[in-house]
């Protein structure tokens, strides 16, 4: 069984990869198109997105490999990783539609990196606002194995208990 405090603990990787992605997309726009350094930022985007994907997936590879059937993912499941992509890319949206004006207005004001200021608050917009779904579905997954963790003591204490 594994503790609440792990679930939890995903909860809050997963919105902060919501976070870095949104808010690295948008702080490679202070580097010129096609250059190295905006190329690194959007690797580093594409490699979060594959970590937590792998990070996802972990537990149907284990019970793959140990030769097990793993069950598709609940419906629940596949609603709140829906619902937190679209936040996520709204996000990512609000930001792109606002970036041009905004990137002018602290540029003036004498902000050397003005996108990288736009993407550290979209991503902790993004955060913030993807924290709770995850937190939620983080509450009802240790609820759930729990539960089971529960229904198997007693089932093993049944068998255990001598006929007659």
């Amino acid at each position: 069984m594994i503790p609440v405090t792990s679930h939890h603990v995903r909860a809050v990787l997963r919105c902060a990869t919501d976070g870095v992605t949104v808010g690295l997309a948008e702080a490679a726009l202070d580097h010129p198109a096609r250059s190295r350094a905006r190329r690194r930022l959007y690797l580093a985007v594409v490699g979060a997105f594959a970590a937590d994907g792998l990070v996802q997936e972990l537990p149907w590879v284990r019970l793959a490999l140990e030769g097990a059937t793993p069950d598709a993912p609940a419906a629940e499941d596949l609603d709140v990783l829906v619902r937190q992509g679209v936040l996520a890319c709204g996000w990512g949206v609000l930001v792109t539609v606002v970036d041009g004006p905004l990137a002018s207005t602290l540029r003036r004001r004498g902000v050397r990196r003005p996108h990288l200021v736009l993407g550290v608050v979209a991503g902790l917009c993004t955060a913030v606002s993807t924290l709770p779904g995850w937190w939620r579905q983080a509450g009802e997954r240790a609820a759930v194995e729990q539960a089971t963790a529960r229904l198997d003591e007693e089932l093993a204490e049944l068998l255990d208990q001598p006929a007659g």
